[in-house]
């Protein structure tokens, strides 16, 4: 392949822009490299923003069902048949997910659109089997472009996350590596985790696979006036704010809200002013009805100002994840000066240096003072992820510290503007 330059057409492709880690990871190249002056686009199923230079996908299926239930075509039932064609949607994406075809129902036109607009690159930016293409249609893709795969989980390897739904995992493993072993995919993990997993698969010991770590809009991503967020947020300035985001929050199998949950109403037997700020979820899927003024429920855009200004206010981030491929919310919170509680699982490590406090036994936190952003904790440890956060709380100038030392490490090793010369360099050595 030629040297790509401003001239070179690269294509991102996703099942979103701006929902889920995977997705907004995407975004964040597309944008970085259109900000270097390079001509790419992005293709999804579901946009969210309003970028001109997002594409979505045509999708008369949805669009039918959006105008029965949004009142645009209305006749006697229509609703009713809107809410029923939703549902039978859902479970025909369920069925697709769960099966060994991997097909998610992209129509030709949309496929051959692609090769119409001629790509020099294509990098599919996508998780969870959310492929916008049947895999074996990579094949004829890549005998006309460079074809990068983005390993934002362990889908392709059919471990998690995501869940695993396949009937016959075992089949559905071989299916794929059939497939990659046939096709032309240069893989790229995004951190040092998945890198060595991937490269541990004897199954894809030939497949080509690179590093770039995952990075973020760290001037985007920077604190504004905590007080003047509180007052506008209505939240006293007294109150120890702790925040946590996933979407899907509640129900989600990986994020483990319990543990948080369960440590936090422990918080509240002997500290009353404090505030959870769960965002990404609803309160109507909370079950609890204790304490129901020590929870904020919020749901704000991915990438937006309203997003920012929630950990703006806080004082602490937590993320009590059982499995992280890297955690974009826990690099945003750290750019935004948060110093951060996280387990120690997946790739977490890789951005929380926790703290030496001098505990005896606790290999998880190495770092001094000088050096650290937050603090490490066992999965699914209640009890040390309660008494970590009455840590934070006894020690506030420490953690004004720890969350100065979270923005440092952003800057340097967090900032996308920086980042994107190392996936114009890889693009390059393809």
């Amino acid at each position: 392949m030629h040297k790509i330059n401003k001239s070179s057409k690269i294509l991102i492709l996703s099942d979103s822009d701006l929902y889920g880690g995977a997705s907004v990871a995407g975004y964040n190249l597309h944008q970085s490299l259109r900000n270097k002056g390079f001509k790419s686009l992005m293709l999804v199923n579901h946009k969210i923003s309003k970028n001109p230079t997002v594409i979505q996908n045509k999708n008369i299926n949805r669009k039918w069902i959006s105008n029965l239930i949004e009142g645009k075509w209305n006749f006697p039932f229509s609703y009713r048949a809107g809410l029923l064609a939703r549902k039978a949607d859902l479970n025909i994406k369920e069925w697709y997910i769960s099966s060994l075809i991997e097909r998610y129902n992209i129509k030709s036109p949309n496929f051959f659109s692609i090769l119409k607009f001629k790509p020099d690159i294509i990098h599919f930016s996508t998780g969870g089997g959310k492929n916008i293409f049947d895999i074996r249609e990579i094949k004829v893709l890549s005998n006309h472009s460079k074809i990068i795969f983005s390993l934002h989980d362990l889908w392709i390897l059919t471990q998690p996350p995501p869940l695993v739904l396949y009937k016959n995992q075992k089949q559905a493993a071989n299916y794929k590596f059939r497939q990659i072993n046939q096709s032309k995919i240069n893989f790229i993990a995004h951190s040092k985790w998945v890198y060595n997993i991937f490269k541990n698969v004897k199954k894809t010991e030939n497949s080509p696979i690179s590093y770039v770590k995952y990075s973020i809009n760290i001037d985007k991503f920077k604190s504004e006036n905590k007080a003047t967020i509180r007052k506008k947020l209505k939240i006293s300035k007294d109150v120890f704010v702790i925040a946590t985001t996933a979407v899907g929050m509640l129900t989600n199998p990986f994020k483990d809200f319990r543990t948080l949950f369960n440590a936090y109403m422990k918080i509240l037997d002997k500290q009353k002013k404090v505030l959870l700020i769960i965002i990404g979820d609803n309160r109507n899927n909370f079950k609890s009805k204790l304490y129901p003024e020590k929870f904020l429920f919020t749901n704000p855009t991915p990438q937006s100002k309203e997003l920012i200004e929630y950990y703006s206010c806080a004082d602490l981030y937590i993320q009590s994840s059982n499995i992280e491929t890297w955690g974009l919310a826990i690099s945003e919170a750290l750019s935004c000066g948060l110093p951060v509680i996280a387990s120690a699982v997946g790739a977490i490590p890789e951005q929380i240096r926790g703290l030496n406090r001098g505990e005896k036994n606790d290999s998880l936190n190495l770092f001094s003072l000088d050096k650290a952003n937050g603090l490490l904790f066992e999965k699914n440890n209640e009890k040390s992820l309660y008494e970590k956060i009455i840590w934070m709380f006894e020690n506030k100038e420490k953690m004004t510290l720890l969350g100065n030392n979270a923005r440092s490490f952003a800057k340097k090793n967090l900032n996308m503007s920086k980042r994107v010369n190392h996936f114009i360099k890889y693009y390059n050595s393809l």
